[in-house]
């Protein structure tokens, strides 16, 4: 029998090779699984509170930067883009960092321009949360509750329903977007989605 350079005889180089290839062929197949489902196909990003509808948000904004220098989270960021009249406009990313709603509301308080209004917590309109019961923990008999125990509003946003499902209350969610960043599940089961269209790749 003739041996390989590594001293093992080539029927058995060639088994082991191919039992290892077995091995290993599953697993890789369902990291590229993994990892291509976890993939965002779009990156929704949302606008500070208190920002203006549409067009008139991006006309007004002087991309000063107050309002990112201004948030005790860190959760204000200007915009990178490769769209000049998005560039340096202030937005949040729930998943890095969701608006934790704080007492001063700061960010509509030294915007110059207006393009941020001074409201109260309850009139603000970030956007709206969202529930995918399909890959929702508690929809597979996991007692999760991240979303609802920690959002700034409370009760009147978030709830568990009579079947103890997660249920917004579109009365009461102004969309800071906490309960997507504390959401365990990959990809999130709960979404904001912006009131604004306001969605950039980085």
């Amino acid at each position: 029998m003739v041996e390989s350079d590594d001293g093992l005889p080539h029927s058995r180089r060639a088994f082991f090779r191919e039992a290892f290839t077995r091995l290993v062929q599953p697993v890789t197949e369902y990291l590229d699984t993994q990892i291509e489902e976890r993939l965002p196909a779009e990156q929704v990003l949302l606008q500070p509170p208190g920002a203006l509808p549409g067009e008139a948000f991006l006309e007004t904004c002087l991309r000063c930067g107050n309002c990112v220098d201004s948030c005790p989270a860190d959760a204000i960021q200007p915009l990178q883009s490769d769209q000049p009249n998005l560039v340096g406009t202030p937005y949040i990313d729930p998943d890095e960092q969701p608006c934790v709603v704080c007492d001063s509301l700061e960010c509509m308080q030294v915007c110059p321009s207006g393009a941020l209004q001074k409201l109260s917590v309850h009139e603000i309109q970030i956007g709206l949360a969202e529930v995918n019961y399909d890959i929702c923990l508690r929809s597979n008999g996991v007692d999760c509750r991240y979303c609802v125990d920690t959002c700034p509003i409370g009760e009147r946003a978030i709830r568990l329903d009579s079947e103890k499902r997660v249920e917004v209350l579109s009365a009461g969610c102004i969309g800071c977007g906490v309960c997507q960043y504390q959401c365990p599940t990959v990809p999130k089961s709960i979404v904001v989605r912006p009131i604004q269209k306001y969605t950039e790749e980085q």
